[in-house]
């Protein structure tokens, strides 16, 4: 029997869950999840089994944005190699960030993150979306500066996930982070239980759905943690 590869890691869920209405964006197409057939319920014919129908956008939840989603001549989620979503992660505690704040260079510096690191953000935001407080999605949630979307190209990072939504929320400060075609971190947004890992060294599993032409997708984050 070929050994457990996580035997000795205690396994943490990183992803909101899907549901009906589930928070989102504004300008978003509000999650819709509707029983399309239901056992035992009768239309005509008993129903002879049970079948959801989802209808959401590809941003909902915890999900991953490829560079697509901001740049046309970006990469689409089918075409970045799987093993980009998956690796060791240093999780970051930013939680002094609040409403306003940006994170900077010396930021990730001061916490040792150095070239071709992959992160993960914790700033505790997730705090306001159990439940659901307007806070969440205020455009002024901690997100980077332009310096720090500088600093993260120059030192090519893997990965940067985060529990807020956006590395970015403004729109012309947005596509900064994917403004190299060939050299752009993979992008986690709206991560939860955070705080469950944080100052730690993870392996992170975060694959997105293989769907064509996909601009982002959802992801199942989950952490494993060594048990040393």
């Amino acid at each position: 029997m070929r050994p457990d590869l996580f035997e000795n890691m205690t396994m943490v869920d990183l992803s909101l869950p899907i549901h009906d209405d589930a928070p989102i964006w504004s300008a978003e197409p509000r999650c819709m999840v509707h029983d399309w057939i239901v056992k035992g319920r009768k239309h005509g014919s008993v129903e002879p089994l049970n079948m959801k129908y989802y209808c959401m956008s590809g941003h909902q939840s915890t999900h991953t944005d490829a560079p697509y989603h901001m740049q046309d001549f970006g990469d689409k989620v089918h075409e970045i190699p799987l093993q980009r979503y998956m690796g060791w992660c240093k999780v970051l505690d930013f939680t002094e960030k609040t409403l306003g704040d940006h994170y900077q260079p010396e930021d990730f510096e001061k916490r040792g993150v150095e070239p071709g690191d992959s992160i993960l953000i914790h700033t505790g935001w997730d705090r306001y979306i159990k439940p659901l407080d307007e806070t969440y999605f205020n455009l002024d949630h901690p997100h980077f500066s332009e310096a720090a979307i500088d600093w993260a190209l120059k030192n090519k990072l893997e990965l940067i996930g985060m529990d807020t939504p956006s590395t970015d929320p403004y729109l012309e400060d947005h596509p900064k982070i994917f403004r190299e075609k060939d050299n752009y971190p993979i992008i986690l947004e709206l991560m939860t239980n955070l705080d469950q890992i944080v100052n730690k060294e993870v392996y992170l599993l975060a694959l997105p759905l293989n769907v064509s032409e996909a601009d982002g997708s959802w992801v199942r984050a989950v952490a494993f943690v060594p048990n040393d």
